[in-house]
């Protein structure tokens, strides 16, 4: 099908939420190049190493399919659903680059280009901590081997160093990374 049509949204929202994988692909196929382009412009150069565009997308992906397919969306006027990605896309990477830019592990203290970089203000100083403290209320949910793999990977390594940490396979860690990714993403979901 080569011919996009903005006005089924809603259609495909429905298919979604009735499991239609076809639907979800088209979504994904649809939309994805947009929010990669804007995750990328909204990453500043500071955070481009500990931050990725494609993880940004992909967890957009992953809230929006969760909620979707429970039926978790009313079914969007035309060109509203990319709306909605962008704002899931961008409320992510804003939790990330606050994660990020906290004083106890700010990317700008070891980066180069981070010298002349002025962000801090009020309002990020109170979402970092806003942020923080969620994440902190969000691990204790968790057992002490999920904490200390997520924790982890919060500052900064690899899922293969993790699970040479931890002695358990990458897929056991990728699997509690993606448990920690389901539950921060349903305290900052729309």
């Amino acid at each position: 099908m080569d011919f996009i049509d903005q006005n089924n949204d809603s259609s495909l929202l429905r298919r979604i939420s009735k499991g239609d994988h076809a639907a979800a692909k088209e979504v994904f196929d649809r939309h994805a190049p947009g929010l990669f382009l804007a995750a990328k412009k909204r990453l500043s150069s500071v955070l481009n190493s500990r931050v990725d565009a494609d993880d940004i997308v992909q967890s957009t992906f992953k809230s929006f399919f969760r909620r979707a397919s429970n039926g978790g969306y009313a079914a969007p006027k035309s060109g509203d659903l990319f709306n909605l990605l962008i704002v899931i896309a961008m409320r992510k990477v804003n939790a990330r680059a606050d994660y990020h830019l906290a004083s106890s592990r700010d990317v700008r203290k070891t980066s180069a280009t981070a010298m002349s970089d002025d962000t801090d203000s009020p309002s990020t100083d109170m979402a970092v901590t806003e942020l923080l403290m969620t994440i902190a209320d969000l691990l204790e949910e968790f057992n002490e081997l999920q904490r200390e793999i997520i924790t982890l990977r919060l500052e900064g390594y690899s899922v293969l160093e993790i699970a040479d940490k931890c002695d358990r396979s990458k897929r056991t860690v990728e699997r509690e990374l993606q448990a920690f990714r389901i539950r921060l993403s349903q305290e900052f979901a729309p």
